[in-house]
């Protein structure tokens, strides 16, 4: 078996010390696996710091002070990445279980060709109960040109890949992860496998939550990069539904293999995505 990979993890943070402990809990309890963890906090006004300071015994690095957002951090936190496997971590996200960052490594060991490796995602609410499943079914590059086809939270991409592209764009406040992504996949191979690897806290304060308008403007350009016009804009219609038929099929897959899954409705489905609106007085 080839030796596993270092991951490197960045969180970007800013005025989340009711979540941030479960975050940093969930990546120093990583087993079997070199992770190299970065805090990059924007100035918190809470007790974020004290946060830090208790739970960020792990942390190979940390600051705390006035930044340009997440964006900045990410490319900051990044710049400093020794990880052969990067991603990044919010800090109202974590990581589901102790193995999740081994089975990341071992899937690169095992497909030194992969440039992505994804996993499903639980969206949780924000007490942390499981309600609704993201799951997809072989996530290409095709798919990428259209939709963000693979969840951020359990997405990780190698180093080599990341620094081909030249990194983040710093002119992406949202979509910096759908366009980082887009941007790798595009001849290289996506892995995916069948665990949850992280959760996704949908809660009030939550990018997906207010930035609706902008969501919406950098998604466009995504989308439109590699083609405009009705016949473009029914390809990424097409592309839409076949991620959304490859998530109920990875869900019932995951089902007949006998997975237990933590909850069952499915994030690409709109009626799904409605009624978690509805319960939770989210906008996504």
């Amino acid at each position: 078996m080839p030796a596993l990979p270092r991951i490197t993890v960045v969180t970007p943070s800013y005025n989340q010390a009711q979540y941030l402990a479960r975050t940093l809990d969930s990546v120093a309890m990583q087993k079997g696996v070199d992770v190299e963890h970065f805090v990059l906090d924007g100035g918190s006004t809470d007790n974020t710091v004290e946060v830090i300071r208790k739970h960020g015994g792990h942390l190979a690095w940390w600051r705390s002070g006035k930044d340009e957002g997440q964006t900045a951090a990410l490319i900051e936190g990044f710049d400093r990445a020794t990880g052969q496997v990067l991603c990044w971590l919010n800090s109202d996200d974590y990581f589901w279980d102790d193995q999740a960052l081994l089975r990341v490594a071992r899937a690169f060991a095992a497909n030194p060709d992969a440039a992505m490796v994804t996993g499903d995602t639980v969206l949780v609410a924000e007490d942390g109960s499981p309600v609704m499943m993201d799951m997809v079914w072989r996530p290409s590059a095709r798919q990428m040109r259209c939709n963000m086809a693979v969840p951020q939270q359990s997405t990780f991409w190698s180093a080599e890949a990341y620094r081909a592209v030249g990194g983040i764009d710093p002119n992406f406040r949202y979509c910096m992860d759908f366009d980082l992504f887009q941007r790798m996949s595009q001849g290289r191979r996506i892995v995916r496998i069948p665990h949850v690897l992280a959760a996704f806290r949908l809660q009030p304060a939550s990018k997906t939550a207010t930035w609706g308008d902008v969501f919406r403007r950098e998604v466009g350009i995504c989308q439109n990069r590699y083609g405009t016009g009705f016949a473009h804009a029914l390809a990424v219609k097409a592309v839409t539904m076949e991620i959304r038929l490859g998530a109920a099929w990875a869900e019932l897959c995951a089902l007949a293999t006998g997975r237990k899954l933590p909850c069952l409705a499915n994030a690409r489905w709109e009626p799904c995505r409605a009624w978690v609106r509805k319960q939770h007085g989210l906008q996504f």
